[in-house]
């Protein structure tokens, strides 16, 4: 997929990310079981933050060490906490700062791997794309 196509899909899939957040009632942004223990309101910063990974990737300042699932599920439980620390405004807001961070990184890069190319994809629009599925289901159960 060339940069092109990739900031389409992540645009298209940002959008219907935010539409179907501006459809949680207000009353139940911070109910967990959108996936088990997270909220739509943890959500939004999760999507934000793995963004900002992709853009440290992508300027040469992020963590492309492998780990174990062991490390990745005690840094998301650390994503949640923070997101759990800032009001629903704030978390979209610095999401949206993360999200504008990874587009100029990638617009930017010199000659980005085809690894980090494909870690764009799955942690910017095809991670939006599966939370977005699972807030819409929370939302019809």
């Amino acid at each position: 997929m060339s940069r092109e196509e990739l900031l389409h899909e992540e645009a298209a899939a940002w959008s219907a990310f935010t539409d179907v957040l501006q459809r949680v009632p207000a009353d139940r942004r911070a109910e967990e079981g959108v996936v088990p223990g997270w909220s739509a309101h943890d959500m939004i910063w999760h999507c934000g933050y793995w963004a900002g990974s992709v853009a440290g990737q992508l300027d040469g300042t992020g963590d492309m060490d492998d780990h174990d699932d062991a490390y990745w599920d005690a840094l998301n439980a650390q994503v949640v906490e923070e997101a759990r620390t800032m009001s629903w405004e704030e978390s979209l807001a610095r999401s949206e700062r993360e999200r504008a961070r990874v587009r100029e990184a990638l617009v930017e890069a010199a000659d980005p791997s085809a690894d980090v190319l494909e870690e764009f994809g799955d942690d910017t629009f095809v991670h939006y794309q599966e939370h977005t599925a699972e807030i819409e289901s929370f939302l019809s159960g």
